[in-house]
């Protein structure tokens, strides 16, 4: 069971008792944000910014905009790091399951990683899809995964609004064949000829059921206004856009 024992305050404006920022930092890279390695007094911008980060996170957030940067004894932020599923910073880049597979075809250090919450959830989504998709659709595709957060968590300098906290994630459309494992934007094909529409149709079914989405971004009118599976969003009609809640907490032992 995870356990963070602190005596006091940590981070911005924070009591920063060595021993309690070594008790964070060492839990903090742990859960593999590996950006905090040479923080020592609780006060460094990156340790700061990791703190805003959780914070940002646990209340679902797509950038880094909310929360002080301080650690509070017993605080929210202090639970969430305490936590038996507190957010772990993790690989997407190059990973696959049943149902889903990285596409690969971008950066990993600018969307290659995710919160543990985000691919808990695409695993769980891509088993559901291909479990429907084997019942009802033909020649079905993944789920085509693309960029989520940068490497070392905070701005994605690929233009992104978001996609800063592990929770966001693009999904490329499912195409049909001879193209099911290609890649480009629909936007200057035959669309109609292109698009898989129904296994599109069964992985927001999907994505919504069984991802816990707060956001489903994708601007066919045939998915926002008929079967009422997303939302509009200037700039998502050649991909979905996915941003997921944040799980209820599990608590561990702090104090």
């Amino acid at each position: 069971m995870a356990t963070l024992i602190l005596s006091g305050s940590v981070g911005a404006n924070g009591k920063n008792d060595p021993a309690d920022v070594a008790k964070v930092r060492d839990r903090l890279l742990e859960l593999g944000y590996t950006r905090v390695d040479h923080c020592k007094t609780g006060r460094e911008s990156d340790f700061i910014l990791i703190i805003k980060l959780i914070q940002s996170m646990i209340q679902g957030s797509g950038k880094i905009d909310k929360g002080d940067g301080k650690l509070s004894l017993h605080g929210e932020t202090h639970k969430w790091l305490a936590a038996q599923n507190a957010p772990a910073w993790v690989k997407v880049f190059g990973e696959s399951g049943l149902g889903w597979q990285s596409t690969g075809d971008y950066a990993e250090s600018n969307g290659g990683y995710a919160t543990s919450w985000l691919l808990d959830r695409l695993k769980w989504t891509g088993m559901m899809y291909r479990a429907a998709a084997l019942i009802g659709v033909s020649n079905a595709p993944p789920l085509w995964v693309r960029e989520c957060s940068p490497k070392l968590a905070g701005k994605n300098p690929s233009g992104h609004k978001s996609h800063e906290t592990g929770i966001d994630v693009d999904i490329r459309l499912p195409l049909l064949p001879p193209h099911t494992n290609d890649w480009f934007q629909l936007k200057g094909h035959n669309y109609t000829k292109l698009f898989h529409f129904e296994a599109a149709k069964v992985q927001c079914q999907m994505i919504k059921t069984h991802m816990q989405s707060k956001y489903i971004f994708f601007n066919d009118p045939r998915f926002t206004d008929d079967l009422r599976l997303t939302s509009f969003e200037p700039n998502h009609s050649e991909h979905y856009h996915v941003r997921i809640k944040p799980p209820a907490r599990i608590d561990g032992v702090y104090r």
